[in-house]
């Protein structure tokens, strides 16, 4: 007796459709990002990821290869999208006491 895969359900096939094709939206929200994330890279960096999504895109090489590829392409986006060291604000009562000092300059004069 043979055994036979279960055949895929209506719900799975969908699923699977789903996967492989995204949507018109989502095409264009990934456009947008890659835009803007190209327009800020250097143009040294910007060439090297535009080769390397090409070649991930065309995926001939080994799993090696397209690893190395994609770690790389991680470490440029990742080098761009580092949330800056946060700068020091002025508390609002340094603002204050600035406010405060000028005031009475002005008086003194």
């Amino acid at each position: 007796m043979k055994h036979e895969k279960p055949k895929p359900t209506k719900e799975v096939i969908e699923s699977n459709q789903g996967l492989s094709s995204p949507s018109l939206e989502e095409l264009q929200r990934s456009h947008h990002i890659l835009e803007a994330l190209i327009a800020v890279l250097p143009p040294h960096s910007k060439e090297e990821l535009v080769d390397l999504l090409h070649t991930l895109a065309a995926g001939s090489g080994s799993p090696e290869e397209m690893n190395s590829v994609h770690q790389r392409a991680l470490e440029i986006v990742s080098g761009v999208c580092k949330p800056n060291p946060p700068q020091e604000l002025p508390s609002p009562e340094h603002g204050q006491e600035t406010g405060e000092r000028r005031q009475r300059d002005r008086r003194q004069r």
